[in-house]
């Protein structure tokens, strides 16, 4: 019997082409409670002054911040676990989660002493989350055996992301008032982000038994590394050349392109949710515009996110990308057009949304191919590394918003001191122009990032992963 030298890719199964991504849609609604109740929970509840409310959003986002690019890293250098390099963590870590992310709403006084456990309640259950969500996202390069599966396994890990951002308004709200109904205002948050978390866990638990049998078990891939150093040292006379993570990162510029590329769609993304509320308070004048938007766009998005692999197969990973951010662009052009004309930027935007998903979906498979390049030029397997990196637009497009916004109001003429009714003609095109235009200009240069910065083909892909494949024998 010939022994198994490498994990061989194998067909995807029901599971991954329709349940992919149950986890992400836990992880959604989990994170949704800090996004729309963390700020809440620390002025009405606990009732922390706000200087100390300050310092804890301060102190927990800068050091969430400061750890987003390491996370990948670590699962790169850090020995494989029993199941995995990265199947493991989605087994690991996430049952940590409820039980640190329950401090972050949990109030023991409004001092310091309690002001620092919701610190590091905060800092702690992020860390334990962001390591299974890279593991998750690497997945897919380890499992697909092409293009094509990358493509389908991100596809519908974008659906249920989608699914669950149009499914929250109706989950969270509902839960925490459960909770505070039958524990108590104090406690039910923390009640809320507990039961939320336990179901992100069971998501990525999910995960972990559908990809059984799809990654190499730490005791193989240790085989296969110690069988791979023998072999070069060969190859060298006795020495064993090692490329480390940073060279291995430096020999492949295409992941400036496409992270370039998503920072800009992100902070496009953060421009228009934030200018819909000015919009529909002072344009659209409508209490049930930036609602309506929201949801239309967000439906629209899980169609989208099904159809772009489609579009994927005919066109590539990067026609698809391209694609989205060329429609979104003139979508919100537009709408600046039609600014007063709410029913027809409601059109124009929920066709975007429609191709928001594309963008979504195909980041992940085109970092993927990333991990793939870098590997086939140095022999380095940096994909956890390279798939932790998209969390650095994220972070680089929160902390750009609120300038950008404040400076587009300031330029406007903006006051909130002035009535809904009284505004001025040029503070309500400077309100849609931050709702469309600027949104508009960031997409295209995201689309010359990508356009220039980024040259993979999936024939190119093909061959690389074959001469992967072959080199670990």
């Amino acid at each position: 019997m010939q022994k198994q030298t490498s994990k061989e890719k194998k067909e995807l199964n029901f599971g991954h082409k329709y349940l992919f991504g149950i986890g992400d849609l836990g992880f959604n609604w989990m994170t949704n409670i800090e996004t729309y109740y963390f700020s809440y929970f620390l002025t009405n509840v606990a009732m922390f002054p706000l200087a100390l409310v300050s310092i804890i959003s301060t102190v927990g986002s800068t050091i969430d911040a400061l750890l987003s690019w390491t996370y990948g890293i670590v699962l790169n250098k850090m020995k494989p676990l029993k199941w995995g390099r990265y199947r493991s963590i989605l087994v690991v870590l996430p049952w940590l989660v409820p039980f640190l992310y329950l401090f972050q709403f949990k109030a023991f006084g409004n001092g310091t002493a309690a002001a620092v456990i919701v610190i590091v309640g905060t800092v702690t259950s992020h860390i334990a989350w962001n390591f299974p969500y890279v593991a998750n996202m690497a997945m897919v390069n380890v499992a697909a055996a092409d293009a094509e599966q990358r493509n389908a396994l991100s596809s519908v890990r974008g659906m249920w992301t989608y699914i669950a951002r149009c499914t929250y308004s109706y989950v969270g709200p509902a839960l925490v008032a459960f909770c505070a109904s039958r524990l108590g205002e104090a406690n039910g948050y923390a009640a809320a982000a507990f039961i939320l978390g336990c179901v992100m866990a069971a998501g990525y638990f999910a995960h972990f038994v559908m990809f059984k049998g799809y990654e190499e078990t730490g005791a193989e891939e240790i085989a296969r590394m110690e069988r791979e150093a023998a072999a070069k040292k060969e190859q060298n006379g006795g020495s064993a050349k090692k490329v480390g993570l940073v060279a291995a990162i430096a020999a492949n510029p295409q992941i400036l392109g496409v992270l370039g590329s998503y920072c800009l769609y992100m902070m496009n993304s953060f421009c228009y949710s934030a200018f819909a509320v000015y919009y529909g308070d002072y344009v659209a004048q409508s209490a049930s515009f930036t609602m309506i938007y929201l949801f239309l766009a967000n439906i629209t998005a899980v169609a989208g996110s099904i159809v772009c692999k489609r579009v994927a197969k005919r066109f590539s990973g990067k026609g698809a990308y391209q694609l989205a951010f060329l429609v979104i662009a003139v979508m919100y052009g537009l709408a600046y057009i039609v600014r007063f004309n709410p029913t027809m930027v409601i059109v124009c935007t929920t066709v975007a949304g429609f191709f928001t998903a594309f963008v979504t979906v195909m980041v992940v498979p085109m970092l993927s191919n990333c991990a793939i390049y870098s590997e086939y030029k140095t022999g380095v397997n940096c994909t956890g590394t390279i798939m932790g990196f998209i969390n650095i637009p994220i972070k680089v497009a929160v902390v750009t918003r609120g300038i950008l916004i404040s400076a587009v109001l300031a330029v406007t003429g903006f006051s909130a001191t002035i009535a809904v009714e009284d505004a001025t003609q040029s503070v309500k095109n400077g309100i849609a122009a931050g709702f469309t235009i600027i949104p508009a200009i960031l997409v295209l240069l995201g689309l010359l990032a990508v356009t220039f910065g980024y040259h993979l083909t999936d024939d190119k892909i093909a061959e690389y992963s074959a001469e992967i494949a072959k080199k670990r024998g």
